[in-house]
C-alpha cells in the first residue's frame, strides 16, 4: 500500500477546499461592495376633515422593482396622522445593488391589522368610530399602490434615506351620502397612488412659516398649499377633479396651519415653487369643513415671493404672512 498517496490526498482536498471558500468570500466581497442600503420611512399630510381624528394603515409589504425589501420587520399598523411636519415613521430598510431605481409600491392588508384584528385600514373619528378604508372600486384583502417616483440612486457602500409621503388628504374621502360602514374610502387606485410621494431625503428641503388671521376671516382652518411654480390654476385647483373630487389636486404638498399661526410643509424636492393659503368653515355645523376661499395674504418680512420660491436641498425658508381678504 501506498501510505505517501494517502498523506497526499487529504492534503490536496484540504487546500482545494480553502481555495473554493476563499473564492466564496471573494465573491462576497464584491457583492457587498456592489450594493447600498436604502431606509424606508413614512410620513403623511394632512386630511381636511375635522371630525378625522386618526388614520391607520397596515403596511404588509414594501417592493422595490416588484420584490419586497429585504429587512422588512414584518406587518405594521401605523397612525398616519402622528407623523406630520417632518416627523417619520421608519418601514425597514432595503439591500440594494448600487444604481438608479424608481419603481416602488406599498402593499397595505384591508382585512387586518398588525395584531390580527379588523379591519387593517380604517379612519378613526372622534367618536371612536372605526370605518373601514380600501381603494375605490377594490374587493382584495390587499391593495399594491405602485409610485412611479422621481429616481433616487442607491451608492455603494452607502445609505440612501427615502420618505413616502401619503396624502392622506387626496388619497381619503368622505361620502356625502354614506351607509353606516362605508362613510369613508381610498380615492380610486390609480389616485390614491398619485397621493404618495418619493422623496430622497438629502434631496429635500422645507418650507415654514407662520399665517396670522387678526381680521378673523379665513374661516375655522386655514390650508397651507405648496405648488411647483406655474402649476396652480385658481379656477381649476378650487374645482373638484377626478374620479374621487379632489380640490387643490395638483398641490405637491400641503400643511394645516396651527391655532398659533404656524406651518410646515417638509420633505419637498429641490425646485421653484408659489405657495397659496386657503380659509375652511364649518358652515352648516356637521363636522366637515368647507371651503370658504382662496386667502390674499401680505408678505410681513424679507424680500420672499410666495409666486417663485426656490427651494435648496437640506435647506428651509420662511415665510411670515398676514390674511388681508378672502376671495369666495
Amino acid at each position: 500500500m501506498n501510505y505517501s498517496k494517502m498523506k497526499i490526498l487529504p492534503l490536496f482536498v484540504l487546500m482545494l477546499s480553502g481555495l473554493i471558500f476563499t473564492s466564496c468570500d471573494k465573491e462576497d466581497d464584491m457583492m457587498d461592495e456592489n450594493t447600498g442600503t436604502v431606509q424606508f420611512e413614512i410620513t403623511d399630510a394632512p386630511i381636511d376633515d375635522e371630525d378625522v381624528e386618526a388614520v391607520f394603515v397596515t403596511v404588509a409589504e414594501v417592493r422595490v422593482d416588484g420584490e419586497a425589501i429585504s429587512d422588512f420587520e414584518g406587518r405594521k399598523t401605523i397612525d398616519l396622522m402622528a407623523y406630520q411636519n417632518g416627523n417619520t415613521e421608519a418601514l425597514g430598510l432595503a439591500e440594494l445593488e448600487a444604481g438608479t431605481y424608481s419603481d416602488v409600491s406599498l402593499v397595505l392588508d384591508y382585512e387586518t391589522d398588525a395584531d390580527g384584528n379588523s379591519p387593517g385600514c380604517y379612519v378613526r373619528d372622534q367618536q371612536q368610530t372605526k370605518h373601514a378604508v380600501r381603494a375605490k372600486g377594490d374587493s382584495n384583502s390587499q391593495g399594491e399602490f405602485r409610485m412611479v417616483s422621481n429616481s433616487f440612486t442607491v451608492t455603494e457602500n452607502s445609505q440612501t434615506n427615502i420618505v413616502l409621503d401619503f396624502d392622506v388628504r387626496k388619497a381619503v374621502r368622505y361620502e356625502d351620502n354614506p351607509q353606516p360602514d362605508d362613510r369613508y374610502e381610498f380615492a380610486s387606485k390609480s389616485e390614491t397612488e398619485a397621493s404618495i410621494r418619493v422623496v430622497s431625503k438629502a434631496k429635500a428641503g422645507t418650507i415654514t412659516g407662520n399665517c396670522s388671521d387678526n381680521l378673523g376671516i379665513a374661516g375655522d382652518r386655514i390650508v397651507a398649499y405648496a405648488y411647483a411654480k406655474g402649476d396652480f390654476d385658481a379656477n381649476t385647483e378650487t374645482s373638484e377633479q377626478g374620479d374621487s373630487d379632489i380640490m387643490f389636486r395638483n398641490a405637491v404638498s400641503s400643511a394645516v396651519v396651527a391655532e398659533n399661526g404656524d406651518f410646515q410643509l417638509s420633505f419637498l424636492e429641490e425646485g421653484d415653487y408659489e405657495l397659496h393659503f386657503a380659509g375652511y368653515e364649518d358652515a352648516d355645523e356637521d363636522g366637515q369643513v368647507e371651503f370658504k376661499g382662496l386667502l390674499e395674504v401680505d408678505l410681513l418680512l424679507g424680500l420672499l415671493d410666495l409666486l417663485d420660491i426656490n427651494l435648496d436641498a437640506s435647506a428651509s425658508v420662511n415665510a411670515e404672512v398676514d390674511v388681508i381678504a378672502i376671495i369666495p
